[in-house]
């Protein structure tokens, strides 16, 4: 693969608005991101780490090396696919393991390692489907591993509500009925987290909040449907095909329902809660 071909995968801060946020923040500090920690990857933050990396850059911003952890199997090979498409496979490594694994101590994730900065890009969020029960002791976990004076960044969503007033609660009864479709396939959804818990639960840990930052979501007919994918692809796995059929032809209706609701839209897009940035720094011992 050319370099042109890669840096058709790469996402730059200067591109994205989440990670753009995390750019201008560590810009403040003075220092690079350093030893890089992504506590939750994905494809989508591993091609924004490449952007940071070797002959990639295109900013002040670096990062010397990097830990990817995720906690499923089919997204490490995933990631490890990215990783050597973008390059970046010998800059850092990809391990499957969980946060919340029991064990000895020499055994736990990460043992001993410490980091400059460390990422959790829509981690907590996803931890129900993985380690339930364990979000409010996260940043603990993640703080041990954390250098005097580093920096967590937490990106999140913040939950949708149940009923919302006008078009977008279409929105709002799409995720009603993705989330009965993936318990309905005996699956664990995600369960999204509020910034003002985000941010309680980082001060617990010993953590400084430095800034806090809001990102109103406009959601278009193809980002529905997305959604909509995925509670089809539950179907299958339903205890009886009567009931997918008749949960298909709800999916089906909603479809149409949310193309009328962003066609009638001025701008085509439906405008309902927001992402989160979050920047909590380790305090430097006196």
């Amino acid at each position: 693969m050319t370099q042109s071909e890669k840096g058709k995968d790469i996402v730059y801060g200067s591109d994205d608005k989440l990670f753009g946020c995390i750019e201008r923040n560590q810009v403040s500090t003075g220092k690079s991101f350093g030893r890089f920690l992504d506590a939750g990857t994905g494809t989508h933050s591993l091609r924004w780490m490449a952007s940071l990396i070797g002959e990639n850059r295109k900013s002040e911003l670096s990062i010397d090396d990097y830990t990817a952890i995720t906690a499923d199997e089919g997204m490490k090979k995933n990631v490890l696919k990215e990783a050597e498409s973008l390059g970046i496979e010998e800059n850092g490594s990809i391990i499957i393991g969980n946060w919340q694994a029991d064990g000895p101590e020499e055994e736990e994730l990460c043992h001993g390692e410490m980091y400059d900065t460390i990422l959790a890009d829509y981690l907590v969020g996803a931890m129900d489907g993985f380690s339930p029960y364990y979000q409010d002791l996260i940043f603990p976990r993640l703080g041990k591993h954390l250098k005097e004076g580093g920096r967590l960044y937490v990106v999140g969503l913040n939950p949708i509500p149940l009923n919302t007033q006008g078009d977008a609660n279409i929105f709002c009864k799409v995720t009603r009925l993705r989330d009965a479709c993936i318990l309905l396939a005996g699956h664990r959804c995600y369960r999204e987290y509020p910034v003002d818990w985000i941010e309680r639960h980082l001060e617990k840990s010993g953590l400084k909040i430095v800034s806090s930052s809001q990102f109103p979501i406009m959601y278009s007919h193809t980002s529905i449907v997305r959604q909509l994918n995925v509670a089809r692809s539950k179907l299958p796995l339903f205890p009886s095909k009567a009931l997918a059929l008749e949960m298909g032809e709800a999916i089906d209706a909603l479809e149409r329902e949310s193309k009328e609701a962003t066609d009638g839209s001025s701008n085509g897009r439906l405008k309902l809660g927001f992402d989160y940035v979050v920047t909590a720094e380790k305090p430097m011992l006196e």
